[in-house]
């Protein structure tokens, strides 16, 4: 079965009974009580009787300081369902109950959910991006008819805490979760005593951009994961196996990823929100939400197994991660993933026969201070072949948030040297090659240009500091004796190259492309 959302006013369910390939016509399982909108359901299954649970937002919102859970209940295979009743919740705002609810070996019914912690203390959010959630279970010993809170866990690196968990039982009784968080990556954590408590969350292996995970038990005691493998979009989404019971996993296999026509343009924005269940005869079947320009449809793939794992016997790429600011994060309004300069790298060495991957390792807002702090997560957990470095522009920065002017950089000129010495050391005793590069400039476009001392009072030059940072890269390759793309001079030479820089700070399209063309040579020749 698979029961979704129309138009965030009604619930619907479709079932089907040869592994996907073709479903029964939809029926209304329930609607908006009142004024507002209803969204998350998910299906709890035994025998014929069947459950939907789902959450309504009552108007007015904003705030969001409240939600409300309903169940409707089928007692002859979805055919008919009862009126939607609503079932007590232990929090002012809970959501997040987007996955099958897990039987236990003693028959307690588990249920992942999130709870919002300003709507609980009574300053709800303004917005679904200020929410801050704990995400938990809900458990039932009464096949699903009422339900009382376990233990929950809260990510304190996410502004938005943790959401959205997946959840899988492991064969000695354990639980394991997978958090949606609003950084680049999912938390993971371990219940040991049937999700009254848990592990503090740690980030997982993997990227995973502020979107949920999936977890599902296969019928070989495998298990399956299905995620967006991606730190800032919600595609590709793909695939892998763990048989050591969610410790190690096979190379991810991709479901879906969006094509991008000669403007970039993508043939869907999303393909998120993943459900899996397999069939009797072992077909896995994975449906996801997925939005275009022209709207909203849910997504299907079918599989098996031995799909996932044909990447177990493919040569492994070589790693290359690109490490830096919102210049190596690339994706923003006015520039796709497909068109960032790694995107565009990867896509050339693999056309003349490189086998690499280009991991993106870019966060917005980032210096070489906070690189530091993050790079055993976000760089050498990616085991690299090759650490390209690309730091500066924030180390440099004279505005920070508000604007607010500053009177020094944020990190000064001998400790952003220190630290990118100190980058360099760390990937050289992880037996990684590294390629530096030097910042991309500022223009005269940027929003806060003629504030402080980026003024043209002050300095006729935006770039008066950054090239001072500039230069400060140039001379540690030299002294490390390491390669160096220089895109600093890059754009500031050619007399186009500011143009590819329209809002001052980041550049668009063919600024990525002219990134991408820079690093090929030095890249190709790195791996060899």
């Amino acid at each position: 079965f698979c029961a979704f959302v129309v138009e965030l006013k009604s619930i619907r369910i479709a079932g089907t009974k040869d592994a996907g390939k073709t479903w029964s016509k939809p029926v209304e399982v329930m609607k908006c009580p009142r004024d507002g909108y209803i969204a998350d359901p998910n299906v709890l299954s035994a025998g014929k009787r069947l459950t939907v649970y789902a959450t309504f937002v009552p108007a007015p919102w904003p705030p969001f300081s409240k939600s409300e859970t309903y169940a409707s209940t089928s007692e002859d295979g979805g055919a008919t369902w009862s009126s939607a009743t609503r079932i007590t919740m232990p929090h002012k705002y809970t959501s997040g109950k987007v996955h099958v609810p897990l039987r236990l070996k003693d028959g307690t019914l588990v249920m992942g959910y999130s709870w919002d912690i300003p709507a609980e203390e009574g300053h709800a959010a303004g917005e679904e991006g200020t929410m801050n959630a704990r995400a938990g279970v809900l458990l039932s010993h009464d096949e699903g008819k009422t339900w009382a809170p376990g233990g929950d866990v809260h990510v304190a690196e996410s502004p938005m805490g943790a959401d959205e968990p997946a959840l899988v039982q492991l064969k000695n009784g354990d639980l394991f979760m997978i958090a949606r968080t609003s950084t680049s990556r999912p938390y993971e954590t371990r219940s040991h005593d049937g999700g009254l408590t848990w592990e503090d969350p740690k980030p997982s292996r993997f990227q995973g951009f502020n979107s949920p995970s999936c977890l599902l038990r296969l019928k070989d005691k495998s298990v399956l994961r299905v995620w967006d493998n991606s730190a800032s979009n919600r595609f590709p989404l793909v695939a892998s196996l763990s048989t050591d019971e969610c410790k190690t996993w096979s190379p991810p296999r991709t479901l879906t990823e969006p094509t991008a026509d000669a403007k970039g343009e993508l043939s869907f924005r999303t393909a998120c929100y993943p459900s899996a269940a397999q069939a009797k005869d072992g077909t896995i079947v994975v449906v996801w939400w997925e939005t275009s320009a022209a709207g909203s449809n849910i997504g299907l793939a079918r599989f098996n197994r031995a799909w996932v794992e044909e990447a177990k016997g493919r040569p492994k790429p070589g790693t290359i991660v690109a490490f830096g600011d919102s210049v190596t994060l690339g994706a923003r309004p006015g520039v796709t993933e497909y068109q960032t300069f790694r995107h565009l790298l990867e896509g050339r060495l693999k056309e003349k026969g490189v086998n690499a991957r280009v991991v993106n390792a870019g966060v917005g807002g980032s210096n070489t201070r906070d690189a530091l702090a993050r790079m055993e997560r976000d760089v050498l957990a990616e085991d690299p072949q090759l650490v390209i470095v690309t730091f500066g522009v924030n180390d440099a920065a004279m505005i920070d948030g508000g604007p607010v002017a500053r009177t020094e950089p944020r990190v000064l000129l001998d400790e952003y040297r220190a630290n990118l010495n100190e980058i360099l050391l760390r990937c050289r005793q992880a037996k990684a090659k590294v390629l530096l590069c030097t910042p991309t400039p500022m223009t005269r476009a940027y929003p806060y240009s003629n504030m402080g001392e980026y003024s043209q009072a002050k300095h006729e030059d935006i770039n008066y500091m950054l090239r001072r940072y500039a230069e400060a890269a140039r001379q540690v390759a030299r002294q490390q004796k390491i390669p160096l793309v220089d895109l600093f001079d890059l754009f500031t030479t050619r007399p186009e190259g500011l143009s590819l820089i329209p809002d001052g700070n980041h550049p668009w399209p063919e600024g990525h492309a002219l990134i991408a063309e820079a690093l090929f040579e030095v890249v190709r020749k790195a791996l060899q």
